[in-house]
């Protein structure tokens, strides 16, 4: 990460939180819960800065999403140089506390957290299929209660969020309502 708010990152306390298994709300800031902002893959590999795109709101990156950054790394094009990218900012915001329960990365609260896909899903889905195992991660913080959108530039994963009655939207700076 190249920007001002590297000096900014610090851990979240997660009170709540055991260290096998953190609360799907571990990350409040004072005044109550943010929307929470789950990434799709294809949303890393056309833009690497959007882990920070969401200011005071709290980013997921679901581990499969991880897995598939790690087979694109290897890409000698810009796929893999932004692949290499947002593994490098993840590493980042890990030296700087466990990705697990959270790492804030500015002082209006915005966070990044990694969430493992072995939770509840919604028992429809074929989990053999990478793209429904990051559905399962969005279906489990909406069934939390927490307000939640999934990001994704592929359109039939944003048709199965609407199928799953979860917000959806395509990703572009200019687009996407964080408010």
């Amino acid at each position: 990460m190249s920007n001002s708010d590297d000096a900014s990152l610090t851990t979240v306390s997660t009170g709540n939180a055991t260290s096998e298994e953190p609360a799907i709300d571990a990350v409040k800031p004072p005044d109550g819960p943010r929307k929470c902002f789950v990434l799709d893959t294809n949303v890393l590999l056309h833009n690497p800065s959007s882990l920070f795109k969401f200011a005071e709101h709290e980013v997921v990156v679901p581990l499969t999403v991880i897995e598939e950054l790690d087979s694109f790394k290897k890409n000698n094009d810009e796929t893999g140089r932004n692949a290499r990218q947002a593994i490098r900012s993840l590493d980042e915001l890990r030296a700087r506390g466990r990705l697990l329960e959270g790492v804030e990365w500015n002082d209006q609260g915005g966070s990044v957290r990694i969430h493992p896909c072995d939770r509840s899903r919604p028992s429809s889905l074929d989990l053999d299929v990478a793209d429904n195992r990051i559905l399962g991660v969005v279906s489990e913080f909406h069934a939390s209660g927490r307000p939640t959108t999934f990001i994704s530039k592929d359109i039939n994963a944003r048709v199965k969020c609407d199928a799953l009655g979860i917000p959806a939207e395509d990703f572009g700076a200019d687009r996407v309502d964080a408010d």
